[in-house]
């Protein structure tokens, strides 16, 4: 998949000129479809480099497919992808109490700032929340995900091993889904079930 052109600058009907960095971008977000899936890779290297599955949260998805009723993508009306968002299903604590691990999310670096990240975050938690799962857990800054209400997973009781603990996020979609807290697990080639299954209208 090609990258992005570089933006240009460009004037409003009434002559004010806009900040290319800062321009609205038209996209919609959707389900993912298996055929997004060479276009999604491919935005993952640029965003976060061909190196990435290295990252010690790959771990926890080798071995197993994301949820697939919970991958989005934002992308532009021709078609190409924009940004990504998939969850995984994992598991915490000796009870192996059902979880969702979050990400990667991704958004076209050159596109960073105009709201597609949080679009996409918004309504994969929305969906999480609707289709009943109670639990979502990631890796990442706490400035930003403490805006859709994720606290460090410490406060839960939750543990990641082998990553930073105040990198260590979680969300309760469902009340007390956390449970008594514990580790976090790879689900293997094991199903994910909501903690509270309740049928989507």
């Amino acid at each position: 998949m090609d990258t992005l052109p570089a933006p240009t600058a460009f004037r409003t009907p009434t002559g004010l000129a806009v900040d290319p960095a800062t321009a609205p971008v038209p996209y919609a977000l959707r389900r993912e479809a298996p055929e997004d899936a060479p276009a999604i890779e491919d935005l993952l290297d640029r965003a976060f480099g061909s190196d990435r599955q290295a990252k010690r949260s790959y771990a926890y998805r080798q071995g197993v497919s994301p949820v697939a009723e919970l991958g989005f993508v934002a992308d532009r009306p021709d078609g190409s992808v924009l940004g990504t968002l998939r969850f995984w299903p994992v598991l915490v604590g000796d009870a192996a109490h059902p979880a969702l691990l979050l990400g990667p999310i991704a958004v076209e670096p050159g596109l960073k700032g105009r709201g597609i990240g949080k679009a996409l975050m918004r309504k994969g938690l929305f969906e999480a929340r609707r289709r009943g799962h109670g639990l979502v857990v990631l890796v990442g800054d706490l400035p930003y995900y403490a805006l859709f209400g994720f606290q460090p997973a410490a406060h839960k009781g939750i543990v990641m091993p082998f990553e930073r603990p105040h990198r260590v996020l979680c969300l309760e979609l469902i009340e007390g889904a956390a449970g008594a807290g514990g580790t976090l697990t790879a689900a293997h080639a094991l199903p994910v079930a909501p903690t509270r299954h309740r049928t989507p209208p």
